[in-house]
């Protein structure tokens, strides 16, 4: 039998970042995970975005989120000779009267101050200034993760390092310490034989089918994220209440929509016509469709992520609920659990309360 310190189950952004971190700490770990397509991660845009809503709120504790977030991706870039980071220019569009009201709130306050940068008449990107008479703002601190090159390169760093099961997990075979003569918890099925300290559950909305976590208040919200070509180059994320991300290779991303009551994988046609003709109507330029995804986000109700030991199984722990602003809170959250894994550390009651 195969001996670890850690299993994880699940290689989206979450699993990834916490196989990397352990093992850079010296932990010997085994992640189970079959690659599956429609995960959140792989469909994201991977947008870091300071400013957000139609307040023009900062995200909660994004200063220290994005200093730390920005020092992870780093080093995964120089561990894994890829690059996963990229900052955006952004110029976001204001909308309407009210949304003027709270630009010229927030550009008096400080926390603002090295986010917004001058109203222009659209910086060129909008229609005109006719059509929409209260202009655009430059956005800094303004970022894109590559997740799909970070899934990728990743997967094959832990195959390196033997510590990938690219297979299906199957709850009946998990045996915890309450139910074997082992203090551990120990996976048994055609494929796997191992035994470790403990297993952290970081599935996504797949959560939603494991036994011991599909009590937890999920509020799992659909998205459809479109390739687009543009018929002239744009250098930059425009944001509208949609947004439009430019990739290395020319195309980019135009989304999304948060749909909460389907979690079906199908795509809808009619979403893209949608966001196509909104493109044309923002921006007076045409662009034509190369790929519409569909991703489910692992949102939750609390709007907090699920993060530590399980109450219903000895040994187990999970790190999920991150939600649409993943790439940002999922550096931190991994550093808590890791701490709390490693040195015992408490973890905040806000992250840990429903488990």
């Amino acid at each position: 039998m195969r001996k670890c310190d850690f299993i994880i189950i699940g290689q989206g952004l979450a699993g990834s970042l916490l196989a990397y971190s352990l093992i850079k700490r010296g932990k010997r770990v085994l992640v189970i995970d079959n690659d599956h397509k429609n995960s959140a991660t792989k469909v994201a845009a991977g947008l870091i975005n300071p400013v957000t809503g139609h307040r023009l709120n900062i995200s909660d504790g994004f200063f220290d989120h994005v200093k730390q977030a920005k020092k992870l991706y780093w080093q995964i870039e120089r561990d894994l000779g890829c690059s996963v980071y990229r900052p955006i220019k952004q110029t976001r569009l204001i909308k309407n009267k009210g949304q003027a009201t709270y630009l010229e709130q927030r550009k008096s306050q400080s926390p603002y101050q090295n986010i917004l940068n001058e109203l222009d008449d659209t910086g060129g990107w909008f229609s005109d200034r006719q059509e929409y008479p209260f202009g655009a703002i430059g956005v800094s601190e303004t970022s894109v993760i590559d997740t799909k090159t970070l899934i990728h390169c990743m997967r094959i760093w832990l195959q390196e390092r033997d510590a990938l099961a690219p297979v299906s997990f199957d709850y009946s075979r998990l045996k915890s310490g309450s139910n074997s003569s082992s203090k551990k918890v120990s996976y048994h099925d055609d494929e796997i034989m191992i035994e470790a300290e403990k297993i952290v559950f970081c599935e996504g909305y797949q959560a939603t089918n494991n036994p011991w976590l599909n009590h937890l208040p999920f509020k799992l919200a659909k998205g459809e994220v479109l390739t687009v070509k543009p018929n002239a180059p744009i250098n930059r994320m425009l944001s509208w209440g949609k947004w439009l991300i430019p990739l290395i290779n020319g195309d980019m991303k135009l989304g999304s929509n948060y749909i909460w009551n389907d979690q079906s994988l199908e795509t809808n046609t009619a979403t893209a016509e949608i966001f196509l003709n909104e493109f044309r109507q923002h921006t007076k330029q045409q662009a034509s469709l190369s790929r519409h995804e569909v991703g489910i986000r692992p949102s939750t109700t609390q709007r907090k992520p699920f993060v530590g030991a399980l109450s219903n199984f000895d040994h187990a722990y999970c790190l999920n609920g991150l939600g649409s602003k993943g790439c940002l809170i999922a550096p931190h959250y991994v550093d808590l659990l890791c701490e709390n894994l490693l040195k015992q550390t408490p973890l905040p009651k806000e992250i840990t309360q429903w488990l």
